[in-house]
Formats: C-alpha cells, sequence, structure tokens
C-alpha cells in the first residue's frame, strides 16, 4: 500500500494528539486528593464514564474507533487490538468450565466480537470463529475439558496470542508495529523461563510455552534460567541489549523499562507525515495513556500515597 494512503488518517490522528494527557495532566491526577477529585479531573479533559462500565477500557474504545474510520484497510492494523481476542478466549474458557457469565470478564476493543468467542466455547463449536483463533480455542477447550489441565490451557492461549500479534504486525508492513510485537514475544519467553526454573517445572514445559518467534535461542535461554545464571547477555545478544538489564531482575522493572521503550519508539513517528506509523503511535500513547489513569485511579481508591504513585506511572507520549 502506498504511504500515502494514510494522509487523511495521520491528519485525523494529529487532530487528536491535542487531547492526550500531557505530564502536567498527570501530575494533578497524581496529586488530586481522592479518586472522586482524580475522575473529576478526566470528565474535565473529555474523558466519558460510561454507566456501569470502565472508564479507561471506553478511551481505547473510543481510540481504536478512530482509527477504523480513519485508515485505507482497519484490517492491516489489526495487530493493535488483537491480543484482546486472546484475553477474551481465556476468559471465555474459565468462565464457561466454572460456571460464571462470561461476558463480565471481556475486554475491549477486539477484532472479533467477544460474544461470538463465548458462544463457540459454550457451544463447543469454533467453526465460526476466524481462523488464528479457532484452533487455539479448540486446543485450549480440550485442554480443560479432557484432562482438567486449565494451566495448560492458558499456556496455549497466551503463546498463540504473542505468536498471531506478531505475524499480524507483520502483515501490516510496519517496522514499528513488528519491534513491539516483537519485544512483547521476548520478554514473555523471559518470563517463561525464569518462572519455570523458579516454580519448578521442566525445561520441556518452558520451551513448550515460549515463543516461537525465532527472536530469541530458546534453549540457550532456558538452559542459563535453569542453571541459575544471567540471561540479560542472551537477550543482548538477541538484538535487545535496551532490555538486557532487567531481563534477571524483578518483572515490574522490566514491565517498565518495555513500557517506557515502547513510548519512546513512538516519539519518533511523530515527526513522520506518511504510512502508518503515525497512526499506530497514537494508539499506544493512548494505551500507555489509559495505564497510568488506571494505575492512578486503583491507587487513589487505596489510599496509596503520592510519593509512591509517582514511581508506579511510565512515560507519557505528549
Amino acid at each position: 500500500m502506498r504511504e500515502t494512503e494514510y494522509a487523511y488518517a495521520v491528519a485525523r490522528i494529529r487532530a487528536n494528539e491535542v487531547s492526550l494527557l500531557t505530564d502536567s495532566d498527570m501530575n494533578q491526577l497524581i496529586s488530586a486528593e481522592d479518586y472522586g477529585s482524580a475522575l473529576r479531573m478526566l470528565t474535565g479533559k473529555g474523558w466519558a464514564e460510561p454507566a456501569g462500565g470502565d472508564i479507561c477500557e471506553a478511551e481505547m474504545n473510543r481510540a481504536w474507533e478512530l482509527i477504523k474510520e480513519s485508515v485505507p484497510k482497519a484490517e492491516l492494523l489489526e495487530a493493535l487490538v488483537i491480543g484482546n481476542d486472546f484475553v477474551n478466549l481465556k476468559a471465555a474458557v474459565k468462565t464457561v468450565f466454572s460456571g460464571i457469565e462470561t461476558g463480565d470478564y471481556f475486554v475491549y476493543p477486539s477484532v472479533c466480537p467477544p460474544e461470538k468467542i463465548g458462544k463457540a466455547v459454550r457451544e463447543n463449536d469454533f467453526s465460526d470463529l476466524p481462523p488464528y483463533l479457532a484452533e487455539t480455542a479448540y486446543e485450549a477447550y480440550h485442554a480443560v475439558s479432557g484432562s482438567q489441565d486449565g494451566q495448560s490451557a492458558e499456556m496455549i492461549i497466551d503463546k498463540a496470542a504473542l505468536e498471531t500479534a506478531l505475524k499480524s504486525a507483520e502483515k501490516a508492513e510496519s517496522e514499528l508495529l513488528v519491534k513491539i510485537a516483537s519485544l512483547a514475544c521476548v520478554t514473555a519467553n523471559i518470563k517463561i523461563a525464569r518462572r519455570s526454573a523458579k516454580t519448578g517445572k521442566s525445561e520441556q514445559f518452558a520451551l513448550d510455552s515460549m515463543c516461537d518467534c525465532g527472536l530469541t535461542d530458546n534453549e540457550k535461554l532456558v538452559a542459563a534460567a535453569f542453571a541459575g545464571k544471567e540471561i540479560g547477555p542472551i537477550i543482548s545478544d538477541a538484538g535487545f541489549p535496551e532490555i538486557s538489564e532487567e531481563a534477571d531482575g524483578d518483572f515490574s522493572a522490566l514491565e517498565m523499562k518495555c513500557d517506557n521503550l515502547i513510548t519512546r519508539w513512538i516519539q519518533d513517528a511523530r515527526y513522520l507525515v506518511f504510512g502508518p506509523d503515525p497512526v499506530i503511535a497514537y494508539y499506544y500513547a493512548k494505551t500507555a495513556e489509559t495505564k497510568n489513569v488506571r494505575i492512578i485511579l486503583s491507587a487513589k481508591s487505596a489510599g496509596v500515597p503520592t510519593e509512591i504513585i509517582k514511581q508506579r506511572v511510565r512515560d507519557i507520549y505528549v
């Protein structure tokens, strides 16, 4: 697709970027007296609190709808939200077998309607699901129904989610989107290798759980983790030196590093005029923004001190 075909979408995104929360806005939210005060600040900035819904989820829905309305072919950017399809599949499998109402656990936005996923799992009929989801749904369902192995079902879904997102990103012909999807795969493999070693799982279990994305030497990664050796150098050699220092440390620090790294990448896209990257950058800017808002609102609700909240928030795009 010619890059100029995104010119209209980029123009609309630029017009909407002015409504993104600034550092000053975030500091005001952090300094808000309580949860209610923070919520009022958000509504004053144009955020709409849905009746009985999630204000952050509503913002992400609005961002995705804007993108779908603006770009020439929305399916090329489905990598932005396709991961939520697998979150919804996991919710459907868990709730159906637990006898719980599924709809309360769905997340939005998504590519495949969550209700369709819930119906497929309830009826054990996955023929109506898109191909990228149907096989995973079948395998996860039968892992639980056949051997009552919920852990294997989660492993199947999580692995497929990351691999599908990477494949979807490659179709978009966006280096930025591929980098973000690749980072997610590598980060997941780090966590799986270390958690498996720590919890007494087998090396084969770790290997079976990891993304087969060709980005990391999974056997070397698992061997190092199980031997108690540092895996940071392996991650650096794989082409991800930015997160190598956090690869052996606290997972929260690793996640924050990844979030801030993505923010740095998308900031470069703000200077572009053509192509999909400015649109992609806007969506991830909203993702980072709503993640911070969620952290702040949750902390305000729990009475967490301001200084602690400041330590938890991520860098932002604006």
